[in-house]
């Protein structure tokens, strides 16, 4: 199967499941085949209507726990990949740091610019790893929350025949949101260099650059947090998909921005304590910040890569698991998704 369920059609667009003929779709169908369709959305895994903030957090775990194999193995697959090339990152391009103090760094120019120019190498390139796989999790994510909304059955090999075609057009719009967000950040933090060296107002300049550029960097990312699962199940263009996002967003951030940061601190907390039992074993990322020697070694390395595995496979889903049904959920309250996912069910029913 490689096109989305009915009903997940942007409205406008013509089709008969979009939200702009809802009244007169429903209308074509009896009551009895409506009931059935209400008595099947009871199989998804959240309530065909508005979602609270519960249902929204939840709601990823039940979809980790009814498609345990296409979630899991692309999470896992997705992790794996990240944790290789940040092991050889550090097995490499970080190996001449072994050995350094925080207070060399500090006191030789020669052994800062090393450490600056191998953390920013070995950086660009796992985040640009980071960025590819992470956007190909997010959009199979996305895939499955469509099917488990309505409590459809899936595989990873349907979910991904549906994501291959989107690929590229998900790519853009991580590039292009990803990219305006760290200009913004980026330019502020420039702007803060360049105003520092004037004295008592140019660092008051400063802090406002950095301040206005971080601002920026949130009101963006905020803006186009929809975006993927825009592109993937509406099958949008990557600005047209921008474009949407903004739109389903705009009477909403306040409530979006809340979910997305405790989003952030729960995955970030469940984080922490999934790799908190590697460091019975040695791993400590914090080693050498003290002032004391950094030591980089092979069974260190590998202990990371596989804590971070093991953290991103269980807690990326559900990130991306919230996002998508945010989505889900603004467009049932602004234009009246769940009426139209009804009618499309009705529709199948006869």
């Amino acid at each position: 199967m490689t096109e989305p369920s009915i009903g997940w059609n942007a409205p406008g667009d013509g089709s008969s499941g979009s939200v702009a003929g809802t009244t007169s779709t429903v209308g074509r169908y009896d009551t009895a085949a409506v009931a059935t369709a209400v008595a099947l959305q009871t199989h998804g895994v959240v309530p065909l209507r508005p979602l609270g903030l519960g249902e929204l957090l939840d709601g990823p775990v039940a979809v980790v726990r009814a498609y345990p194999r296409p979630v899991l193995a692309m999470a896992a697959a997705v992790a794996v990949v990240t944790a290789l090339l940040q092991l050889v990152v550090t097995l490499t391009l970080l190996a001449p740091l072994t050995g350094t103090s925080a207070a060399s760094l500090t006191s030789s120019s020669s052994a800062f610019d090393n450490y600056l120019g191998a953390a920013a190498l070995g950086t660009g390139l796992a985040l640009l790893v980071s960025v590819m796989t992470g956007t190909v999790l997010s959009g199979l994510v996305v895939v499955v929350v469509s099917k488990a909304v309505l409590g459809e059955a899936t595989d990873l090999r349907g979910s991904w025949a549906q994501l291959r075609p989107r690929l590229l057009s998900l790519l853009g719009v991580a590039v292009a949101a990803g990219l305006a967000s760290f200009g913004s950040l980026v330019g502020g933090i420039a702007l803060a260099v360049v105003a520092s060296g004037a004295g008592v107002v140019g660092v008051v300049l400063a802090v406002l650059a950095v301040l206005v550029g971080a601002v920026g960097a949130v009101l963006l990312y905020l803006r186009w947090s929809l975006a993927a699962p825009v592109c993937v199940l509406e099958r949008q263009s990557v600005r047209r998909s921008l474009t949407r996002s903004s739109g389903l967003v705009r009477h909403s951030a306040w409530r979006i921005l809340g979910i997305l940061l405790l989003t952030l601190l729960i995955t970030a907390f469940v984080g922490q304590v999934l790799r908190l039992p590697f460091l019975l074993f040695g791993y400590n990322p914090f080693r050498g910040l003290g002032g004391g020697p950094v030591r980089i070694t092979a069974g260190q390395a590998v202990l990371g890569a596989v804590a971070g595995a093991l953290s991103s496979t269980l807690v990326a889903p559900f990130s991306a698991g919230v996002r998508a049904l945010l989505y889900v959920d603004r467009r049932m309250r602004a234009e009246g998704l769940d009426v139209s996912l009804v009618a499309a069910q009705a529709q199948a029913c006869g």
